[in-house]
């Protein structure tokens, strides 16, 4: 896959932290684009299929990967779907 040259989450240092300071505004208004949505949707959906498959393989040691995929699923679904919809 073509690299966008932007800093993804797991590329940065584990355990780092961001000084208060940091932060971003907590009222800052995002547009989202159909295919942005579309392309989480699937996102959203290789993640449930990796849960699946760990389900199917029946292992205790995979139990909590697979809660922690299916809430994080959740969360990310009901986000997208709680947001403000803007006028302009």
């Amino acid at each position: 896959m073509a690299q966008s040259g932007r800093e993804r989450h797991r590329d940065r240092d584990p355990g780092r932290r961001r000084d208060e300071a940091d932060w971003p505004a907590a009222d800052r208004v995002f547009r989202i684009t159909d295919a942005q949505r579309q392309q989480v949707a699937k996102c959203l959906r290789f993640i449930d299929e990796a849960r699946r498959a760990l389900e199917h393989q029946e292992r205790p040691d995979n139990r909590e990967i697979i809660r922690e995929l299916r809430a994080s699923a959740d969360t990310i679904f009901d986000l997208l779907n709680d947001l403000e919809e803007t006028d302009s």
